[in-house]
């Protein structure tokens, strides 16, 4: 068991930039009365994921932004964990670099984290969604809606503020890619921790995304995959076990009825309903140690 560090009250901002020089200055200026209005302490740390157009250069020097810099790209959900290991306050929000947050939300979300592990946001119609990524969503959010038994508003907005509690707990499980957002929704909701969902508008960015729709595809697969074996794979393994055991009924009844005893087939459907059963109980226990390493 590790113990979880406490922080001062207060807020810290990471901002994950990777290529974001055309953005990240304007991001700056836009976030201090934002946070200086929320009358607590706060801090920025401007995590520069190994840009080469000069990112750390253009978000200068500023009171309470601190920049740290990774020597090579290590992505999205690396580059927060580097922040979060840096936070000096209790709470920490994440932010984007590329201009698609607007500062005065940043309230909504700090009051709603008052009484919340989590606050996020839950973006509305009007906000800017690529419609080549849309099919992948939709696939991705019907499975962890599969998974967490309820609907999730919204999965993988990056816009929220987290207890540092909770982040230290589960630091050890988020992907270094850009599934950490989701990763973190999935697992807070399935753990029983108070999850609230915000209204926000999210604006088109500013520059061009780093995210490659091809292998974007491929990595919402493997995320899918991924959050089943982390956080119920019992749920699916049983869901297929009871399919073989079904298949096995239905095909086997016939051939019985005809006096020709159980087919090959039917054992074979049978044997692999119950290994199907063995190895979900097996992976369910590896999930439930991994989610129970500190406490």
């Amino acid at each position: 068991m590790r113990e979880v560090e406490e922080r001062s009250p207060g807020l810290s901002v990471i901002i994950p930039a990777f290529n974001e020089a055309q953005a990240i200055a304007t991001v700056l200026d836009g976030l201090t009365p934002a946070l200086d209005a929320l009358g607590t302490d706060w801090e920025v740390l401007v995590v520069d994921d190994g840009s080469s157009d000069g990112t750390a250069d253009a978000a200068g020097v500023r009171d309470r932004v601190r920049v740290i810099r990774h020597r090579v790209n290590r992505g999205y959900g690396a580059s927060l964990k580097t922040g979060i290991d840096s936070a000096l306050y209790d709470r920490v929000l994440f932010y984007d670099a590329d201009g698609q947050f607007r500062a005065d939300e940043i309230a909504k979300l700090w009051t709603a984290s008052m009484e919340a592990d989590m606050a996020t946001g839950m973006r509305g119609a009007d906000s800017d969604a690529p419609l080549i990524r849309r099919p992948g969503k939709k696939v991705l959010f019907c499975t962890a809606n599969y998974l967490a038994r309820r609907r999730i508003p919204d999965l993988n907005c990056g816009f929220r503020i987290v207890r540092r509690e909770v982040l230290d707990r589960y630091r050890h499980l988020l992907p270094d890619g850009f599934s950490a957002s989701t990763t973190l929704t999935l697992l807070l909701i399935k753990e029983g921790f108070a999850v609230e969902f915000v209204p926000v508008t999210i604006e088109r960015r500013v520059g061009t995304s780093s995210v490659s729709i091809l292998s974007d595809g491929f990595d919402t697969l493997m995320l899918i995959v991924r959050l089943v074996t982390l956080v119920d794979p019992l749920r699916v393994f049983l869901t297929a076990s009871g399919g073989f055991f079904l298949l096995a009924f239905l095909w086997g009844i016939p051939y019985f009825i005809m006096g020709n005893g159980i087919s090959v087939a039917t054992l074979f459907l049978l044997i692999s309903g119950v290994l199907t059963f063995l190895i979900g109980l097996l992976a369910d226990q590896i999930s439930t140690l991994r989610r129970e390493y500190y406490r």
